[in-house]
C-alpha cells in the first residue's frame, strides 16, 4: 500500500520546481532581446585608424604610448593596402618583403633633435603570415608591424607619455604610405561601450541558467520522494476472523463428542468419590458412639 503523505509531497515538490520553468524561461526571453540590441550599438572601429601624414619626402605616422592602468597595452598596429598572400611560399607575407621601418622620438641625438630607437626594441616589423590572426578584419590592409606592444612577448620598451614618429621604406628606400590603428584605444572603447549591455544580457542569460538548473535539480528529487512513497506504505491492520460453528459441526467431529460424553462420566466418578467419602464418615460416627 502506499504512502499518501509522501505521495502528495513529492508532487507538490514537482509541480513547484516545474513552475520555475517558466521563470527561467521570462528571464532567457530578456536576455535574448538585450543580445539582440547589441548589434545596434554605436561602436566603429575605423575610429581608430589614422592614416599617415604626408611631408616633402616623407609619409609619417605619429605614435602616443598611452597605459592609465599601468597593466600593459596592446600595440599600435602598422598595415599596408595588400592582401594576406604568399605566392613564393617562403611563409612571409608578399607586400612586405623588402620593407624597412624606421621609428624617431624627440632627443637631442642628431641636428634635428629627434632619436633613432629603431633598434631598442620599441617596434617591428613582422611579415609572416600568422598576422592574419590578430588582424582587426579588414579587407584591404594587412598587418606587417607592432609598435609598443607591452603584453606581448617580449614586451617592447615603451614608456607612459612617449611619442614616436614611424616612416616606412620599400626596397629602393623610398618612403610609403601605411595606416596605423590604435588597437589598445580600439579595445578599451569597445568595453566600455559594450560592456554595460553585453552585462545587461548576461545577467538575465545567466540567472536563467541557474533557475533551470535548480528546477530540474527540484523535480528529481521530487520525483524520487514520490517514487518512493508509491513503492512503500503502512502494512494494513489484520482483520479478525469469526468462524460459526453449528450444532450438527460438533456430531461430525469426533473429538468434541468424546469430550461430551467423558464430561459426565467424570462427573459421576467425582460424585461417587464424595459418596465414598461422606458415607465412610457417617459410619465411622456410628462406631465412636457403641
Amino acid at each position: 500500500m502506499a504512502s499518501n503523505p509522501m505521495l502528495i509531497t513529492g508532487g507538490v515538490i514537482c509541480l513547484f520546481f516545474a513552475s520555475l520553468l517558466l521563470v527561467a524561461g521570462v528571464f532567457t526571453n530578456e536576455g535574448v532581446k538585450e543580445m539582440e540590441d547589441l548589434e545596434e550599438i554605436d561602436y566603429d572601429a575605423s575610429d581608430y585608424y589614422f592614416e599617415t601624414m604626408e611631408t616633402e619626402t616623407h609619409h609619417v605616422g605619429f605614435v602616443q604610448f598611452v597605459d592609465e592602468d599601468g597593466a600593459g597595452s596592446l600595440p599600435w598596429m602598422l598595415m599596408v593596402e595588400g592582401k594576406y598572400s604568399d605566392a613564393n611560399e617562403d611563409g612571409q607575407i608578399d607586400v612586405c618583403e623588402g620593407l624597412r621601418m624606421e621609428i624617431l622620438w624627440p632627443g637631442v641625438d642628431n641636428a634635428r633633435g629627434w632619436a633613432n630607437v629603431t633598434d631598442e626594441n620599441v617596434g617591428t616589423l613582422k611579415c609572416d603570415m600568422s598576422n592574419e590572426v590578430r588582424d582587426p578584419e579588414d579587407d584591404d590592409l594587412v598587418t606587417i608591424g607592432y609598435i609598443c606592444d607591452t603584453i606581448g612577448e617580449p614586451a617592447q620598451n615603451c614608456t607612459v607619455g612617449q611619442s614616436f614618429w614611424v616612416t616606412l621604406y620599400d626596397e629602393d628606400n623610398s618612403s610609403i604610405p601605411f595606416t596605423l590603428y590604435d588597437s589598445d584605444a580600439s579595445t578599451i572603447a569597445f568595453f566600455q561601450i559594450v560592456g554595460e549591455d553585453a552585462a545587461e544580457a548576461i545577467a538575465p542569460l545567466l540567472g536563467a541558467g541557474l533557475i533551470g538548473f535548480a528546477s530540474c535539480c527540484g523535480m528529481t528529487f521530487g520525483f524520487i520522494i514520490f517514487l518512493v512513497g508509491l513503492l512503500t506504505g503502512d502494512d494494513p491492520p489484520q482483520e479478525a476472523e469469526f468462524v460459526y460453528q453449528s450444532p450438527d459441526s460438533m456430531a461430525m467431529n469426533p473429538h468434541v463428542n468424546d469430550s461430551i460424553e467423558t464430561e459426565p462420566k467424570l462427573k459421576d466418578q467425582v460424585i461417587g468419590e464424595s459418596s465414598e467419602s461422606k458415607d465412610g464418615e457417617w459410619w465411622d460416627e456410628i462406631v465412636k458412639d457403641e
